[in-house]
């Protein structure tokens, strides 16, 4: 490469993906830091280097000696945790930067027919020589474009099947997880694992097909009946989402009596450019046929999620989605499938002329909608709201209505008062850890401000610095957290306080990563942009950050193992010397000066024989995207241009001393977590301690109905002024559907920061509501609505989990469906901090579904009665 390459670099990862293109999955941290680091989007930041290429915290430690090569983390998240680069990139700067851990490289492959995608988890199997020996299971993974004759030509070298038999061998995969039962892969010629559905880490067997078949059969014994609509859902590999959207769904009276009768099949639109041929609404009725069949209790979704895949290839492999986008694109798929509308008219829409009441407007926008589009999921899911944009300078304003078929409610909280773990280290070596509350739509001026009054005595204050944030209503936040700060650890009496008092032009934000700097925070920066996983770390300076023209310049000192590992260990330090006419032995005093702060050294270490050495320190030059590495002893009379070279402190420590400084880190950790008082001398406050008051499902459509002020990047164009302008919103519910589908808005994302916000939220089971937030008149008395179904995520983003509650119309009863399993739940319990999508009924069709269901019982009693079995709670149980 040249020897500015950047543009190369640029043009790198500027290149379309084609197929069979290699990636290096690569550390999202690291690639950001080095993107600084070299100039990419922004000038070069020569302050520190990124440092080592590490791959073992993506890497899953299962798999280090796995013959099929090391896998990713199956919790790792893209953006987050990883990132991708082209390997030819990669190839350059494994010449530049050592490697730690084994890299993992991923194809391109085609996903659908125009798509393609990098392949970043592959499939992992269990394989075994029959099915009645479990004792034989091999772990194994494999790429989708796997062709089934290679897994058997695998699964015979690994078990020593004869090759004269292989003529007469299948593929068999079990339905559950756990080898009771099973059934025949069914295959073409050149088949390959994408073509297939499989359960989750699959059970694979490959024997003869003349062998007895006796759990290759339906697990139900012959006139067993469940209860129709308990059916379990098996995982096809990361498939909770869809699970649980399904089951959700599946739990709609009058869409699922819909598709049970099977009317589904008349209204049919093949030719809808929009909808996906009917495939989708096929699978999905034949999937409803047999989960309320009352034959089975667990069921494979194979058909429908090939068949979504086909049309939405984000939902096909085995990554982790998102239960309410799927839900969003299945309804709509089966509205496009199943519109009555064969020929969509062309229809201009009117713009408003500020004459027409809201009765007429919302009539003909309604109208207007209508006939374009007819079906039973139009009719069941979908609402109208009102819009109104007004603009902020001459108050013009427009209204819409729009047709619904979700809610999206933004959390009011939103935690805005966040509360960051920042590691402060002193001048004197003293590390603390404290948690500190801050708008979370604040910058970094902002928490430093938070963070030294705290050491401040307590008084009551009503007064705040102003936040930069970008909604009003984030005053209205912090005030209804006023309370809760008055409350906080007053750290001037911790019984180990010092009298010490932080000052915000003496402190040094940075964020550490692998033990390097890897970003000093500017005063400006977005609080919003820092992860919760992000190790912040507050450096106590000896001159004023805010003085111009400082003489002195601090210098980044990184520890490593003086062993041929050279692995880095603990936090770096800054060292302060002279900015001008610097040279090695300024950088030696300084160290000698500061070292014995930060590391457990004897107290005559500067007599230490050389021979005797504790520590030896090198000085990393970068110039000119060029590193050389000199001991510090050698250039104690070297001078440093520190404007022309970006230096970086080395210091290799003997294993005696690293262990001693992990020992003493180690009981920082522990006294962090240990259970402490109102006041404690580290200043913690966990989060489990951080007060938060109930919000409840009405204070969210409050939030969501109340005025708001567009961001700049959201103007209106003011048909009075002619152009773009600031304007504010305001939502308000005008038709009400007869099943109202709500999503909380429990994730923020911004380019940097991705988060859950793990808030409960009192949602009513029944008797929900909503008329004083619906403005036409005639709808107010349809604004009752009981709760029918829940869709949950649980966990962090990535590593978390989907299930559902949901309750049956049968037996009146809720129950929750993890996957396979169907089991009961408590209705008190049904509403949890990890609710996620909420599915609420009108209260009027309640009632009419419930007497139309005593009606079906009584008819079905009279023609066949039988005995119904208690349902299993789990598949194959």
């Amino acid at each position: 490469m040249p020897s500015n390459p950047v543009d190369q670099y640029v043009k790198l990862l500027s290149r379309e993906q084609q197929e069979n293109d290699k990636y290096v999955i690569i550390d999202a941290k690291w690639f950001e830091h080095w993107k600084r680091f070299v100039g990419i989007d922004s000038q070069p930041d020569k302050n520190s280097s990124p440092g080592p290429i590490d791959f073992s915290s993506l890497i899953d430690t299962s798999t280090l000696e796995h013959p099929d090569g090391v896998q990713l983390r199956s919790d790792a998240v893209e953006g987050n945790d990883y990132t991708f680069i082209p390997y030819e990139l990669y190839q350059d700067l494994v010449q530049s930067y050592k490697k730690i851990g084994t890299e993992i490289v991923r194809k391109v492959i085609s996903s659908g027919d125009f798509q393609t995608v990098i392949e970043t988890f592959y499939i992992p199997l269990r394989v075994r020589k029959s099915r009645q020996t479990p004792s034989t299971t091999k772990q194994i993974y494999r790429s989708r474009r796997t062709k089934l004759e290679d897994l058997k030509t695998d699964i015979c070298k690994m078990f020593s099947i004869p090759s004269d038999s292989y003529s007469t061998y299948r593929l068999y995969t079990s339905t559950d997880d756990y080898g009771d039962n099973w059934e025949a892969i069914e295959s073409r010629q050149g088949s390959t694992l994408a073509d297939i559905e499989l359960s989750k880490n699959a059970l694979i067997t490959f024997e003869s097909a003349t062998l007895s078949s006796r759990n290759n059969s339906s697990p139900v014994p012959s006139g067993t009946f469940y209860t129709p609509g308990l059916c379990g859902l098996s995982n096809l590999g990361n498939t909770c989402f869809m699970n649980s959207a399904l089951q959700c769904i599946s739990n709609v009276p009058a869409l699922t009596d819909y598709f049970r009768r099977r009317d589904y099949s008349e209204h049919i639109n093949r030719d809808n450019p929009l909808g996906m041929k009917g495939d989708v609404a096929q699978a999905y009725g034949d999937l409803i046929a047999n989960m309320w069949s009352g034959k089975i209790n667990y069921y494979a979704p194979k058909a429908l999620k090939q068949n979504v895949a086909r049309y939405a290839p984000q939902f096909s492999g085995y990554s982790q989605q998102d239960s309410q986008e799927f839900m969003s694109f299945l309804l709509d798929g089966l509205h496009e499938d199943l519109n009555l509308v064969k020929q969509k008219p062309y229809m201009e829409k009117k713009d408003d002329d500020g004459v027409v009441d809201d009765v007429k407007l919302a009539a003909e926008q309604w109208d207007y909608y209508r006939k374009r589009n007819q079906s039973k999921i139009h009719d069941i899911f979908h609402g109208q709201i009102k819009s109104v944009v007004q603009c902020l300078d001459c108050k013009t304003s427009g209204r819409t209505f729009d047709p619904i078929c979700f809610l999206s409610l933004p959390l009011p909280n939103k935690k805005k008062i966040r509360i960051f773990k920042i590691e402060y280290i002193r001048l004197n070596g003293e590390i603390k850890y404290y948690y500190i509350k801050s708008n979370e739509r604040g910058r970094m001026h902002n928490l430093l401000k938070d963070f030294c009054e705290r050491f401040q005595p307590k008084q009551k204050n009503n007064t705040h610095e102003p936040m930069d944030a970008d909604d009003e209503s984030t005053s209205s936040a912090i005030n209804s957290n006023n309370q809760d700060d008055e409350q906080e650890d007053d750290l001037t009496l911790a019984p180990d306080y010092d009298g010490h008092q932080p000052k915000a032009e003496l402190i040094l934000p940075v964020e550490v990563y692998n033990h390097r700097i890897h970003l000093q925070y500017s005063d400006d920066a977005l609080l919003t942009n820092i992860l919760e996983r992000d190790q912040i770390v507050f450096y106590e300076v000896p001159v004023s950050l805010k003085k111009e023209n400082n003489e002195t310049i601090l210098m980044p000192c990184l520890f490593r193992t003086a062993d041929s590992l050279h692995q880095n260990f603990g936090l770096p330090i800054y060292l302060n010397i002279p900015r001008h006419k610097c040279t090695g032995r300024h950088i030696q005093d300084a160290l000698l000066n500061s070292i014995g702060n930060f590391l457990p050294l004897p107290p005559n270490h500067t007599s230490q024989s050389s021979d005797k050495a504790l520590y030896t320190a090198s000085c990393v030059f970068n110039q000119n995207y060029t590193q050389t590495t000199k001991p510090l002893s050698t250039c104690l009379d070297d001078h440093i241009d520190f404007n022309r070279t970006n230096t970086t402190l080395v210091v290799d420590v003997t294993a005696a001393i690293v262990e001693k400084y992990e020992q003493e880190g180690k009981k920082r950790i522990d006294k962090e977590h240990q259970p402490t008082s109102s006041t404690n001398s580290s200043g913690v406050q966990t989060r489990s301690q951080h007060k938060q008051s109930t919000t409840s499902l009405l204070d969210c459509f409050k939030y969501f109905t109340t005025k708001e002020t567009l961001s700049d990047n959201d103007q209106w164009y003011c048909p009075k002024c002619k152009q773009l302008k600031n304007a504010s919103k305001k939502i308000d519910l005008w038709l009400l559907p007869k099943v109202l589908i709500v999503q909380l808005k429990r994730f923020n994302y911004t380019r940097h920061y991705r988060d859950k916000i793990d808030l409960f939220i009192d949602c009513p089971i029944y008797d929900l509501d909503l008329s004083q937030y619906v403005l036409n008149p005639a709808e107010k008395l349809n604004a009752k609505y009981d709760l029918i179904a829940v869709s949950n995520h649980m966990g962090g983003l990535g590593g978390g989990h989907y299930t559902a509650h949901a309750k049956n119309i049968h037996d009146q009863k809720w129950h929750t469906f993890d996957d396979s399993c169907v089991t009961d739940v408590d209705e008190t319990n049904v509403i949890s901090k990890s609710a996620y999508v909420l599915i609420y009924q009108q209260q009027s069709q309640s009632v009419q579904q419930q007497q139309q269901q005593q009606q079906q019982q009584q008819q079905q009693a009279k023609e066949s009665p039988r005995k119904t079995s208690t349902r299993a709670t789990k598949a194959s149980s």
